[in-house]
């Protein structure tokens, strides 16, 4: 609840924020500066004042493990930070939401300074964590090390806030989870490190379980064999077993058929087919030989003449597709890793010609 904090904190409110051509504005000399110049008055803000009363009910449900509640809680106070960045709530100004995500650089860049001068890396952070290598011999010590850390952070910040805005903080970092080991794959043809696209092994009630975050795996426009695949690579890199076989095997299976009813895309059909008209997404050419299809989900399949309805294809399936747009997309930052090449391992190089 980062951006809720932060609102909380600092004030960020329509109508505490100080504008340069009211007279309240020529008094401000005391307001609380944003990161983005944006000034608020010392006074506690309406925002304030609701997310006062939402955030204890929201630790309430925590505390009985309503998971529902909790998170419905969670999105209402997010929200708050949403309003104010669109243009259609009456109180939109962007000097409001960005007051909020410049004080949650500030207070994450802190953070990851104030961890650094203990010799610790961190190794990653997106827009409200930080993942931080605890450098401990067992996941226990991890545990107590990252529940210390998260302590210190929250009273070493507090003190910062009060010396630097004279505010009391109403800011709390908590240690969520322990990664036994973890990847974050490099940006597609490049070095950087994607935000907010990672995968990790973590410790479940039955043992061990890759945990994905942002990626393949884990969003609905990838087919089904596509996210078994990474599930898979990254199970047995982290388990330090061989990726090359199974990998090799999955083509094969592919090409022979096997996986036919896992190479199903499916993809929301918003407006009628025929609106379709700057450019005709996948989804909507196959929606196109439905008759009567206007919107919903379009389950549709890549054949060699094209996309097709799943349940009424009339090509042979483009295999050649599936391998290039779904296997090795998933599979190449684990191959990277092991300075291994799709082309060789899936047995898709093409031999050169002597003439």
């Amino acid at each position: 609840s980062l951006y809720p904090s932060l609102i909380r904190t600092f004030q960020i409110d329509p109508l505490n924020l100080l504008r340069p051509d009211t007279a309240e504005a020529d008094s401000g000399a005391d307001a609380i500066m944003a990161p983005n110049g944006a000034a608020f008055a010392r006074r506690t803000g309406i925002l304030t004042e609701i997310l006062d009363e939402i955030m204890p009910r929201r630790e309430e449900a925590k505390r009985a493990g309503d998971t529902v509640k909790s998170h419905a809680m969670k999105i209402l106070m997010n929200s708050f930070y949403g309003v104010l960045g669109t243009p259609a709530c009456r109180f939109h100004d962007p000097r409001l939401a960005n007051a909020i995500t410049s004080f949650g650089r500030e207070v994450l860049l802190w953070s990851k300074e104030r961890i650094e001068t203990e010799a610790r890396r961190v190794l990653y952070g997106d827009t409200d964590s930080l993942f931080v290598e605890s450098g401990a011999s067992s996941p226990e010590q991890a545990r107590r090390f990252g529940a210390t850390l998260a302590d210190a952070l929250t009273r070493d910040l507090a003190a910062h806030v009060a010396r630097r805005w004279n505010v009391e903080s109403r800011l709390e970092l908590q240690f969520e989870r322990l990664y036994l080991r973890l990847c974050l794959p490099a940006v597609r043809h490049g070095t950087a490190g994607a935000r907010k696209r990672y995968a990790g092994l973590v410790e479940g009630s039955r043992g061990p379980r890759v945990l994905f975050t942002g990626m393949e795996a884990v969003r609905g426009d990838w087919t089904d064999l596509a996210r078994e695949v990474q599930r898979e690579l990254y199970a047995r890199l982290f388990a330090d077993r061989p990726v090359d076989e199974y990998l090799r095997g999955v083509v094969a299976e592919l090409r022979a058929g096997a996986h036919d009813e896992r190479l199903v895309y499916r993809k929301a059909l918003r407006k009628p087919p025929e609106e379709y008209t700057a450019t005709t997404p996948p989804h909507v050419a196959a929606a196109r030989k439905i008759p009567g299809k206007r919107r919903g989900r379009v389950a549709y399949v890549i054949t060699t003449d094209g996309p097709e309805p799943a349940g009424a294809r009339a090509h042979p399936l483009d295999y050649l597709h599936y391998i290039e747009r779904q296997l090795r997309p998933v599979a190449e930052p684990v191959l990277a890793l092991l300075d291994l090449d799709f082309a060789r391992v899936a047995g898709t190089e093409r031999q050169l010609s002597l003439f």
